[in-house]
């Protein structure tokens, strides 16, 4: 052999070696970034969850408060869990209210509309999530 072909061959080995690398580490970085997105999406579910349970837990209060005071209207912040919740309850004539509920957890932003038609016994005839 002369020294041509062991050049030759050693060129080609490292040309190998880095391509092998190469891909090695484009394998690592989308696996790396799978599971990035992996992780933000479960913990934006998680935020989700918790704020519509925040919310939830608000229209609760809002409707025990208009079952035990008919007449009640006017806005409330809540903190339940550390977290804050606001519901407005407006008389929307006769028996019927409307109650709005909105609550964040981190970046998620909740809402919620419930319309009641009478008291007793309490009777809702909307809820909306948005």
């Amino acid at each position: 052999m002369n020294k041509y072909n062991l050049k030759k061959k050693g060129f080609s080995t490292l040309f190998v070696v880095i391509i092998l690398g190469s891909l090695a580490l484009a394998l690592s970085l989308s696996l790396s970034t799978s599971s990035v997105w992996s992780i933000k999406s479960s913990i934006n579910s998680k935020n989700l969850n918790q704020a519509k349970s925040l919310v939830n837990a608000c229209a609760e209060v809002a409707l025990e408060t208009i079952r035990e005071n008919n007449s009640y209207v006017g806005t409330v912040s809540l903190v339940i869990d550390g977290n804050t919740c606001t519901y407005t309850v407006s008389n929307t004539g006769g028996n019927t209210r409307s109650i709005l509920v909105s609550g964040s957890i981190r970046d998620v932003f909740r809402k919620l509309s419930i319309s009641t038609s009478s008291f007793n016994p309490l009777v809702i005839y909307s809820w909306i999530e948005s």
